[in-house]
């Protein structure tokens, strides 16, 4: 026996790859915030929507709960139902498919957020709810056909519950919520005029669809409508292995997710795009990072790579490019996002503030050693200024001060024997060597950090000059670092290649950390001191991490 409604199967659905590639990775997961599709009618815009609750898995819903809250999952339930799990320790749920809830545009603000029982709170001191479009939503598919004519503060309603995954009702006082995550799709005709950037923001993802212009897939069309007319359930038979085949791939990918990982390379792709696109809002990169993790889980991958980064490019960034009203927009496509991921990073160079002030004492060393003291770099040795005595069975010169005082106390009389020989420490002037590390990778153009770095360097330079001591300059950015100026004395030679030094490209932390060392260890009798100024966000290493460790030692 034949159910009694079969809904166009969502794999038999022509081209239109990008829409629903969006609508699966808002299946995933629903906190990507929703997909916006804009095209012509007679599209399949409505017959996606309607396909893909068709093919999503059932859900558990706690029964009799209008909320359709989880029966185990208590960040997916109602406080009602929290608090019955935690006295009971498990709820009584039902297995039902996911539906399609159906936005009206005459919709008023108590219809889709629910409304507070004033009534019974009065009589009965009790909170109660009456649900909303947005209860009946919670773990569904909400479907706002022709966005563009609601009511703007409707949309902004709708989005606020999508991004959150939680509805607040506030009435007279009273303050409810219940979980409201849901997978929101709404579908437009521009010809019927467009929704403003600001909503157009709100929007997790958004897809362009037209009329398929290949000849053989709009026959391909008429035959598949056809077939489907004539006998829907020997249709969707035809496509039942694909449809339970991507049901199985959506299920495996929501359950991956959390544990999906986004490295910092990847984390720097994403902002490179949206910066070179001029795309202003932070909305942009959340999105591509949480779509990016879900199109590598319906992958199976627990790692997400640079082609995630593209296709969430194409599906999150379309309708944030138009960042003004009555301004023309430019197109993004793939080809559009390769050239900038293959361009070189864009150099920039930064200016020096001469009139910066250092803090006091920022190069004040904590530790003595036998070398020097804390106001480094003064030596203690033969030469310099007399300050203290020690015992010394063959002096090369003889603290007569020391010595009588030591003779007394011990004998009690002025008698000097060898034993009470004591030997002169004095303090002078040593060589010293500051070894500035400087990053310059693109990472340090965030808040001007590279100013502040050249301004930090020119103010040690300054300081190490009226001290007469040496000075190296070292940069690191892209794959290496690089020896600017070697050790000298000469201000101006550094002074030119601070003002002179570019940003971008990666960061070679440890590369230029083995590099310094290994200058230090050759000029180790001019008391060596690297000073590193970075922001720390190292992500090119040296093939063993081993031997900068070895060296440290």
């Amino acid at each position: 026996m034949h159910h009694k409604y079969v809904v166009f199967p969502f794999t038999a659905i022509v081209g239109q790859d990008l829409m629903k590639k969006a609508l699966i990775v808002n299946a995933i997961d629903p906190l990507i915030g929703g997909v916006l599709i804009r095209g012509d009618k007679g599209t399949g815009k409505s017959t996606a929507v309607r396909a893909l609750a068709e093919l999503l898995p059932k859900i558990k819903v706690v029964e009799g709960c209008p909320f359709n809250c989880h029966p185990e999952n208590l960040r997916l339930m109602c406080k009602s139902c929290q608090e019955r799990y935690k006295k009971e320790g498990r709820l009584p749920w039902v297995e039902r498919k996911m539906e399609v809830v159906d936005m009206p545009l005459s919709a008023t603000e108590d219809m889709v957020v629910g409304a507070i029982d004033i009534k019974k709170a009065l009589k009965e001191g009790l909170k109660a709810l009456e649900p909303g479009i947005l209860a009946g939503a919670n773990r569904n598919v909400l479907y706002i056909d022709e966005v563009n004519l609601l009511d703007d503060h409707l949309v902004n309603i709708l989005l606020d519950a999508a991004a959150m995954g939680v509805n607040v009702i506030e009435r007279e006082g009273i303050s409810l919520y219940h979980p409201s995550r849901f997978v929101l799709v709404g579908t437009m005709n521009p010809e019927e005029g467009d929704l403003r950037p600001q909503i157009l923001d709100r929007f997790g993802l958004c897809v362009e669809v037209s009329a398929l212009t290949s000849k053989e897939d709009r026959i391909k069309v008429i035959e598949y409508r056809k077939e489907f007319d004539s006998d829907p359930w020997k249709f969707e038979e035809k496509f039942k292995e694909k449809q339970t085949k991507l049901r199985e791939r959506i299920v495996n990918a929501q359950a991956i997710l959390p544990d999906v990982n986004v490295s910092k390379e990847m984390l720097e792709k994403i902002v490179e795009i949206t910066t070179a696109l001029g795309i202003k809002t932070h909305r942009a990169d959340i999105v591509m990072e949480k779509t990016a993790r879900a199109l590598a889980a319906l992958d199976g991958r627990r790692n997400v790579n640079e082609e995630d980064i593209k296709e969430a490019a194409l599906l999150a960034l379309p309708h944030r490019i138009r960042q003004q009203p009555f301004e023309k927009g430019m197109t993004i496509t793939r080809e559009t996002i390769e050239a900038i991921l293959q361009s070189k990073p864009k150099e920039e160079v930064f200016d020096i503030d001469k009139n910066g002030r250092m803090k006091k004492d920022i190069l004040k060393l904590d530790a003595v050693t036998s070398s020097h003291e804390k106001d480094f770099p003064k030596v203690e040795g033969n030469r310099g200024l007399y300050i203290r005595a020690k015992e010394s069975k063959n002096p090369k010169s003889i603290a007569i001060d020391a010595t009588l005082r030591r003779a007394i106390r011990e004998t009690g009389k002025l008698e000097v024997l060898p034993e009470h020989l004591m030997e002169k420490i004095r303090r002078g002037k040593g060589k010293a060597l500051y070894m500035i590390l400087l990053d310059s990778s693109s990472s340090m153009r965030m808040e001007k950090k590279i100013r502040f770095a050249k301004t930090l360097s020119w103010l040690l330079l300054k300081q190490s000059y009226e001290r007469k001591n040496k000075v190296a300059l070292m940069g690191f950015r892209g794959k290496k670092a690089q020896l600017l100026v070697p050790p000298t004395r000469d201000v101006l030679k550094i002074e030119e290649a601070l003002e002179n030094l570019p940003t971008g490209g990666k960061t070679p932390l440890t590369p230029a950390l083995y590099e310094a060392f290994q200058i230090a260890r050759k000029e180790i009798k001019e008391n060596p001191t690297v000073i590193l100024i970075s922001d720390g966000r190292g992500n090119v290493f040296i093939k063993n991490n081993m031997i900068l460790l070895q060296f440290c030692e």
